[in-house]
């Protein structure tokens, strides 16, 4: 499931065990720079992830549009224009001239067939497709039907439904063009891939992968470094040392930020880290104000400490790079407040909710997430005044969490994460519609439902973001979920580089960085 799978990243991302362990050799001199990376795997666009694994891609590939250096907004790039009238329907219009490795012009078939391969094709990221109509209804002609060429320099996108969140997404690697000798030949390809971006491919030794600049780039402006070698460790903490040690110039997730002099580049990141409730079992979840009094016995700002740089509490649904995202929109309800806790549960008491004597805190045992759950549980016992025990308990992975959660096994709230595929507020408001296959909760609201629904098919941004605002309000009132912490981007970098900036996904921009 896409949602599954995005939260499963997000819930084991400060400990990703990567494949290969890095040779000693220090860290390149002159025009070339070495970044600390996870394994590439088949390096085809769909199959990874511009966080984990996809870092060389990134650089080898152009898509659509493109994010700012750090942030959710989008300028054109492969397109000149695309534009709809509902958010439903798409008209793209490419910029003539712009071209592949190989010499071969970038067309709107090169799209349309990269993106039908991977929506039938690929196994990690075939979920990015499924709001394009025809998503897992393969046509004879094996492109998706919501796709059709206009000529060799337009297409138009046809959706299920309108989101309006799409066209933010249209950055992600996934939806990368592919050249026509992919399809001619995928094992010439996996053999030396052939992207439209600033870099291109070099070589491939074991895990580690080398590009080097694209002259005849068609974007605005050339990278400044000339060749990067991205190579891959055993695990964060082993680049953090390699950095340490002058062997790498750019490490991602670094688990501190001491010994560098101040070289941290530390922004937000398109993650939340939540409580949901069972609200299909009101004995348990209770009423909004019981569910309330649990989120005001929680201190954020104490227990976020444990995460280092890497969490900030969290005061709204949506994580702060989103567009349309607006901070403090939770409130009271997110804010540390011991006696506002004991009054909204007198609230509950007096609704006629009658508080369980324990009620249970559950995290995913495969990640380090004991200790913050247990501090959780402590000061919210305190805060309450201990009319509640809260106790904090482990369920084996995080599958197993999202299973126990469906069969309504768990007796308390338990911890969920959400990674935005599209850096846009519909991505995550979206999760807690009602059958929404994200949707965990079981949480249900016609005017929540209804006014998402305004909202994504209104293309005036400010319009729209009216509509989602109100949306969340809803959610604030009704708290199906509890936000604790937004994530953050915390990367480290060698003295050799200047100017240096993360993507909105924690990896380098290869565009703007310096030496």
């Amino acid at each position: 499931m896409p949602a599954t799978r995005r939260a499963t990243v997000a819930a084991t991302a400060s400990l990703l065990a990567l494949a290969a362990f890095a040779p000693g050799a220090s860290a390149a001199e002159g025009d070339e720079i070495t970044v600390a990376a996870c394994p590439p795997g088949t390096m085809e666009p769909a199959e990874l992830d511009e966080a984990c694994g996809g870092e060389a891609l990134g650089a080898m590939f152009t898509g659509l549009v493109e994010y700012l250096p750090g942030r959710a907004a989008t300028r054109y790039a492969v397109a000149s224009s695309i534009t709809t009238k509902d958010n439903k329907v798409f008209t793209v219009r490419l910029k003539k001239g712009w071209r592949f490795h190989d010499g071969t012009e970038v067309k709107a078939r090169n799209f349309v067939k990269a993106w039908s391969h991977g929506a039938r094709e690929s196994a990690n990221g075939s979920y990015y497709f499924q709001h394009i109509a025809g998503f897992q209804k393969p046509a004879r002609s094996g492109v998706l039907s919501g796709l059709k060429v206009i000529d060799d320099h337009a297409f138009t996108i046809t959706l299920n439904e309108p989101f309006g969140g799409f066209v933010p997404m249209l950055g992600r690697l996934a939806f990368a063009p592919l050249p026509d000798s992919f399809f001619t030949s995928r094992s010439e390809y996996h053999k030396s891939p052939i992207g439209n971006g600033p870099y291109r491919f070099v070589s491939r030794t074991g895990e580690d992968v080398t590009v080097e600049r694209y002259d005849d780039y068609g974007g605005p402006a050339l990278p400044a470094v000339g060749r990067i070698v991205y190579r891959t460790y055993a695990d964060w903490d082993a680049a953090y040392k390699a950095l340490l040690d002058g062997q790498v110039d750019f490490a991602p997730d670094i688990p501190r930020a001491t010994g560098l002099g101040g070289r941290v580049v530390n922004t937000p990141s398109g993650g939340i880290h939540v409580l949901n409730f069972p609200m299909r079992q009101p004995k348990i979840s209770g009423n909004a104000d019981f569910r309330r009094a649990i989120s005001m016995a929680i201190p954020r700002e104490t227990i976020g400490k444990e995460f280092g740089a890497s969490r900030v509490p969290a005061d709204s649904f949506v994580p702060p790079p989103s567009l349309g995202a607006r901070r403090g929109t939770c409130g009271e309800a997110c804010a540390y407040d011991p006696a506002g806790a004991r009054a909204a549960l007198a609230r509950a008491r007096a609704a006629g909710f009658v508080p369980p004597k324990t009620f249970t805190i559950y995290y995913n045992g495969d990640a380090q997430h004991s200790r913050w759950a247990k501090l959780a549980a402590t000061a919210a016992t305190k805060a309450l005044g201990g009319q509640v025990k809260v106790v904090a308990a482990s369920v084996p992975t995080f599958a197993d969490l999202l299973s126990r959660a469906e069969q309504g096994t768990l007796q308390g709230a338990y911890r969920w994460a959400w990674l935005l595929d599209s850096p846009h507020v519909s991505d995550v408001l979206a999760t807690y519609r009602t059958e929404d296959s994200s949707n965990h909760t079981g949480y249900s609201d016609k005017g929540f439902d209804a006014l998402l629904a305004a909202a994504d098919r209104t293309p005036s941004p400010s319009k729209a973001g009216a509509l989602y605002r109100r949306a969340e309000k809803i959610l604030v009132r009704d708290l199906p979920a509890v936000p604790l912490f937004f994530y953050r981007n915390v990367a480290g970098y060698s003295d050799r580089l200047s100017n240096v900036h993360s993507t909105l996904f924690g990896s380098l921009d290869v565009t703007s960085v310096r030496l």
